[in-house]
């Protein structure tokens, strides 16, 4: 029997590239109350009414172009891939389960897998590095809910954020150092995903002067803005990168708010005007490559940053299921019931 249920949470993805499962989708990611901040009386009509049929036609076109034909989603495929083998370096005391946040594999079917194997003990782990209210706080609520929805009960634990862990650091500068061998980098552009800032403001002393973000301490308070520039420094300073040869942007932005500036889209038109020839992206916010990095990036970006003068432009890929990633995360779970053993020890 397994002792442990770790539940691996994303966004997830639609069933096909077709617009009515895309609008499905986007109909449940978008009435989340944690991704529009809104009364649900104003957030129902913008999304169904606005947003959504205007969105799904172009989202579904896009999502065409990274589908894995007789597979799915990249997003989805990678993370049962990633599941797979964590399963196996993890062996029998631990039972894992995909639980996407928006989609199939639902968290309902996980939990009541969970209760079926007879585990109690289950750890929530949103596959987000970077801790995000609209993520990993999402993630959370929502797991509690479909909980006390199904009526059973687990003793849960969350993985904490692992932004600048080096069982996400080393595969990172690896999976970097192996993408760029024999290649000449100008510049080198860190890609998170945005959000708006009023949600980073909501945390007590964020986003209060341009560099409160990097000070001693910043992401303690678990600011995702914060916990990018730790990420992103932490990787520069392995790489042995100077700081005038790489900037940190933020992508996806959604609707007209004020987001998380510079913007990704900026950087890259920015560069190019510079003379910048020859520049790596990299998308530390992603563990697994889906329609963010392979096509808003890595299709799109790419064909922007060319049309402006650029010239080679080198997408390095996600961790995906990499196998030291694999290993290393396997070790960081393990690493939690430790501490939770030690905790109890010392009550």
């Amino acid at each position: 029997m397994a002792k442990t249920g770790v539940l691996l949470s994303n966004i997830g993805s639609p069933k096909s590239y077709s617009v009515s499962d895309v609008k499905n989708y986007l109909n449940t990611f978008l009435m989340d109350p944690d991704i529009i901040k809104l009364p649900f009386v104003f957030r129902w009509p913008l999304v169904h009414g606005i947003i959504v049929p205007r969105r799904a036609p172009y989202s579904a076109g896009n999502y065409k172009k990274i589908w894995l034909e007789g597979e799915g989603s990249p997003l989805t495929v990678y993370t049962q891939r990633f599941s797979e083998k964590l399963q196996e370096q993890l062996g029998s005391d631990y039972l894992v389960k995909i639980g996407m946040r928006y989609s199939d594999p639902s968290i309902d079917n996980a939990l009541k897998d969970f209760k079926a194997a007879g585990v109690e003990r289950v750890l929530i782990v949103p596959l987000y590095p970077q801790y995000a209210e609209a993520t990993t706080g999402s993630t959370v609520k929502e797991v509690r809910r479909v909980a006390k929805h199904l009526k059973i009960s687990f003793d849960f634990e969350v993985l904490p954020p692992f932004f600048d862990d080096n069982a996400f650091i080393d595969p990172s500068v690896r999976m970097m150092n192996e993408s760029l061998t024999g290649q000449s980098v100008d510049h080198y552009l860190f890609s998170f995903h945005g959000l708006p800032e009023e949600q980073i403001k909501q945390v007590e002393g964020c986003l209060v002067t341009p560099d409160c973000c990097v000070q001693k301490n910043a992401c303690a308070k678990n600011c995702y803005r914060a916990q990018c520039f730790a990420t992103a420094g932490t990787i520069a300073k392995r790489l042995g990168l100077q700081s005038s040869q790489w900037t940190l942007a933020f992508q996806s932005r959604l609707g007209r708010a004020e987001w998380l500036k510079p913007s990704t889209d900026s950087i890259l038109e920015k560069l190019a005007k510079e003379g910048k020839k020859n520049i790596a992206v990299i998308c530390p916010s992603f563990v697994a490559d889906c329609l963010e990095t392979l096509e808003e990036i890595g299709i799109g970006g790419k064909e922007q940053f060319q049309e402006h003068g650029g010239e080679n432009y080198f997408l390095i890929p996600c961790l995906n299921a990499d196998p030291e990633w694999t290993a290393n995360f396997a070790s960081l779970i393990k690493g939690s019931k430790t501490k939770e053993a030690e905790l109890k020890s010392l009550s």
